[in-house]
């Protein structure tokens, strides 16, 4: 499969003018810190300029497409910390990109990503769009799809949004997806891409009532079981809702209890 042009633009040091070449005018983003989409060209190469910044080094580890879209998944960095993402890009019938959407983890390392990037063009946007919106509980009807079960090897590993370290083992994975679940409802899928060693699930769902957007992406080995589960969410504030309603559930629970599962070292 040949590169996306985004994915050649980062990783040739592209200038705006090139980068912006590739964006329709009127793209919109929804970026994983804001609630609000990101309308225009101009403010959308403001944030993808200021993340590749904060973020650096990005090196892209996989692409996957199907009809509608291409999946850019990638690794970076936040002050030294390992941050994992996907952006996901939608084109016009021009071959310029018209939709950009971005999922993002571990919660403490994004956390810090969006404190420097506020810190940096923070007055560009709505104070509103890096805060909460309003609850969507109720008027949204999530509709799950019947897939074939995918059962947890014995030394599965799940690298979680919310959590700052992976947790390994099929049964305890198996525990901390359902203390999310806890907090996290249905979810309604709106794209399945499946190989024989992978299945990319993206998704809609809340938290505690408010949207989120997320991507599970599930290796398996030659048996069909599932060796490593990847979560991705969106938009920051509500994932941060998740973050620490999980991480009272679990506590509680004395699951996951210590403060490394959910903090960065000294507070990153």
């Amino acid at each position: 499969m040949a590169k996306h042009p985004f994915q050649t633009a980062i990783e040739d040091g592209a200038s705006r003018e090139q980068l912006g070449a590739i964006l329709d005018p009127n793209v919109t983003m929804w970026a994983p810190l804001l609630t609000d989409p990101v309308r225009g060209r101009e403010l959308v190469l403001d944030l993808l300029a200021e993340v590749a910044q904060v973020a650096k080094p990005i090196a892209y580890t996989s692409q996957v497409a199907d009809q509608n879209q291409t999946l850019l998944f990638w690794d970076g960095a936040v002050a030294g910390h390992p941050v994992q993402g996907v952006t996901i890009l939608i084109d016009g019938a021009d071959g310029r990109i018209r939709e950009v959407r971005a999922v993002l983890r571990p919660w403490p390392v994004v956390n810090l990503l969006v404190q420097a990037i506020r810190e940096r063009i923070g007055d560009k946007f709505p104070a509103a769009a890096w805060e909460l919106g309003q609850k969507t509980a109720g008027s949204r009807v999530f509709t799950p799809i019947a897939l074939r079960p995918l059962h947890p090897a014995p030394d599965m590993v799940l690298h979680s949004p919310i959590l700052a370290k992976a947790v390994t083992g099929g049964e305890e994975v198996t525990e901390a997806v359902r203390i999310a679940h806890q907090v996290q409802s249905e979810s309604s899928y709106t794209c399945v891409i499946a190989t024989p060693d992978r299945v990319i699930e993206l998704f809609d769902c809340d938290a505690d009532g408010y949207p989120m957007e997320g991507i599970w992406d599930r290796r398996l080995n030659s048996d069909g079981q599932v060796t490593e589960l990847s979560v991705y969410l969106r938009p920051f504030p509500a994932v941060t809702v998740l973050h620490f309603n999980a991480k009272t559930i679990a506590q509680r629970g004395g699951f996951l209890a210590g403060e490394d599962y959910w903090e960065l070292p000294d507070g990153g």
